[in-house]
């Protein structure tokens, strides 16, 4: 087995290279990468072809690593941790938007190529733009390469710092840390959530050595922080806990997820769902969803957008911030391909971070930059109107038109579109309307259009046989996502939405007195009916049984919990059916 090569890593983080001439016909490739502001060195992810089109990665590119269950074994303790790490370690990392192999550097890089042309692409995240460039290299010379990058935008500048909130990267020592905010400074990551993951039966995989705010590794304006993806089943789906002191685990009660996430509160923690509070978290929405135990709902993943959970959640009255992670490396992405964004009112400090996350500061991205206000409000304020009367909202979104082809910009109440922009000018499309408010409500922004030059999303199918094997009905929205991405030639969507502004106003119905309240309720008891049937005795095995001992739910677990979940089921009925009653909720 490969031994987990540290000096390498530290090398390549520091950008230290032994200097050499070649002598056997090969030249050398010295390549620097700079930020055109400041002139500093700075981490990239580079793609190197050859003139035969073929992908290199050279051996002094930055080692970098993930885990996601190819390692042999997975009840993983402090002696195996170091091992496990050296298992999944790489080089060349497969781009799934380009179909290219491509590798990172912490800024610095030296190589021995064969001689020919070449040419090179470098992007770091995107708000800088991609440098592209050829060069030629002769037999025994040396040819220096400088790339420059630079930004169309500067979010960190207006108070805006991106995360990942769903990365699978092992870090059982912190001698790994360096290397690891290379890595993640190479994507223009700001808060890199490095995620444990759990089952029913152990500890599985992604050890990290802390957790929350003793975990925190600095390093400029990167942060990296360990968090979990715990409690994770196919019964209530993937759940996602950010800054938790500890490891928050109740193997006896591994069902309970309301225990993990009061738990998560109690520590100052936040709670939410991973992949578009689908699945069986539709199950654990409807179950505990008005008991106000989630702070966000990870909305783009995948490689697409999904929304409507989401706007369920919040259609109950829930204020929940929507979240982007990649999952990386357990589906085809790269770190932070799809990202948020939280505003923070001073300096990049991680209870900040957690702080503008709670209070739903925040905007999900794969690329493009939303600004939303309505009434002088900001994202994530509550607005109170002492009558109803109209509103001012703006909205703005700029991108990269070399890389997104934005063609709207729409206003959401309550999950209906209420107004829409289309005509864009230099990257950017503005909206400037007065909206009627009737009642109290939620208002947000999102865009949609297609990415430049990108293949669709290989994870949509992957996810799409999940659901059918659960035997759950996608709502039609859903479907109807999965069928676009799954054309043949569909390019990838390019999304962005803010998290709302609150509407209350004063002698009106509250949101769960209204229509769309209504309509969540009674899909949600339809849910926990469903929900029922499947923990009748008679039915126990069949829950267990999928997707087996992968998943870790065992028979045992579903008897020695079930009580519990029947009385849960019965409370929720009573919440969502005072929500059907005249005048509810």
């Amino acid at each position: 087995m490969r031994r987990l090569r540290i000096a390498l890593i530290l090398a390549a983080s520091s950008a230290c290279f032994v200097a050499h001439r070649a002598t056997d016909g090969y030249g050398v490739l010295r390549l620097t990468i700079a930020d055109g502001e400041t002139n500093s060195t700075v981490p990239a992810r580079v793609t190197l072809r050859d003139g035969s089109g073929g992908y290199l990665v050279p051996d002094s590119a930055l080692a970098v690593f993930g885990d996601c269950g190819k390692v042999p074994f997975h009840n993983w303790a402090p002696a195996s941790a170091a091992l496990q790490t050296s298992w999944g370690e790489y080089r060349g990392v497969r781009n799934p938007y380009k179909g290219s192999t491509d590798f990172y550097t912490a800024g610095t890089l030296a190589t021995r190529l064969r001689p020919g042309r070449y040419w090179m692409r470098v992007e770091k995240g995107p708000e800088y733009g991609a440098a592209e460039q050829e060069f030629v290299i002769a037999a025994g010379q040396e040819q220096s390469v400088r790339s420059v990058l630079r930004r169309w935008i500067d979010l960190p500048a207006e108070g805006w710092y991106s995360s990942d909130d769903h990365l699978h990267i092992p870090r059982p020592s912190a001698r790994l840390d360096p290397a690891l905010a290379a890595w993640m400074q190479a994507e223009d990551i700001h808060v890199a959530n490095l995620l444990q993951m759990g089952l029913a039966r152990d500890v599985h995989l992604t050890p990290q050595r802390a957790f929350g705010p003793s975990s925190v590794y600095e390093s400029g304006r990167t942060l990296l922080v360990g968090g979990q993806e715990n409690p994770r089943t196919h019964v209530f789906g993937h759940s996602i806990i950010l800054g938790g002191r500890t490891w928050i685990d109740f193997p006896q009660a591994y069902l309970r997820y309301d225990l993990a996430w009061r738990e998560a509160h109690r520590q100052g923690a936040l709670a939410g769902y991973a992949h578009l509070g689908m699945a069986g978290a539709q199950d654990g929405l409807a179950l505990w969803g008005q008991e106000r135990l989630i702070d966000f709902i990870e909305v783009i993943n995948l490689g697409f957008p999904y929304y409507q959970s989401w706007y369920d959640t919040l259609n109950l009255g829930a204020r929940v911030a929507p979240t982007a992670g990649t999952d990386y490396p357990c589906l085809a992405d790269l770190p932070g391909r799809e990202r948020f964004y939280a505003k923070l009112d001073g300096a990049l400090a991680f209870p900040a971070w957690i702080d503008a996350v709670r209070r739903g500061r925040t905007f999900v991205t794969n690329g493009p930059a939303l600004e939303f206000s309505v009434g002088g409000s900001m994202i994530g304020d509550e607005l109170a109107l002492e009558a109803p009367g109209a509103v001012k909202v703006r909205a703005r979104v700029r991108f990269d038109p070399s890389r997104d082809r934005v063609d709207r910009l729409e206003i959401v109440q309550a999950g209906q579109v209420v107004a829409t922009a289309r005509q864009a000018v230099a990257g950017e499309i503005a909206l400037d309307v007065s909206a009627a408010i009737s009642a109290s409500t939620w208002l947000a922004a999102r865009i949609s259009g297609e990415k430049v030059g990108e293949r669709p999303a290989d994870s949509v199918e992957p996810f799409a046989r999940y659901v059918s094997r659960l035997k759950r009905k996608a709502d039609a929205n859903f479907r109807e996502t999965l069928e676009y991405t799954a054309r043949p030639g569909q390019a990838r969507i390019s999304a962005a939405h803010t998290a709302p502004i609150y509407i209350v106003v004063h002698g009106t119905p509250s949101i769960l007195e209204q229509a769309p309240a209504r309509k969540v309720a009674k899909a949600r008891l339809d849910l926990l009916d469903d929900l029922a049937a499947r923990l009748e005795y008679a039915h126990l095995g069949d829950l267990a049984r999928f997707p087996g001992a992968g998943d870790g739910i065992a028979i045992e677990d579903l008897r020695r919990n079930r009580a519990d979940l029947v009385r849960a089921i019965q409370e929720a009925r009573v919440q969502y059916r005072k929500i059907l009653q005249p005048g509810g909720g």
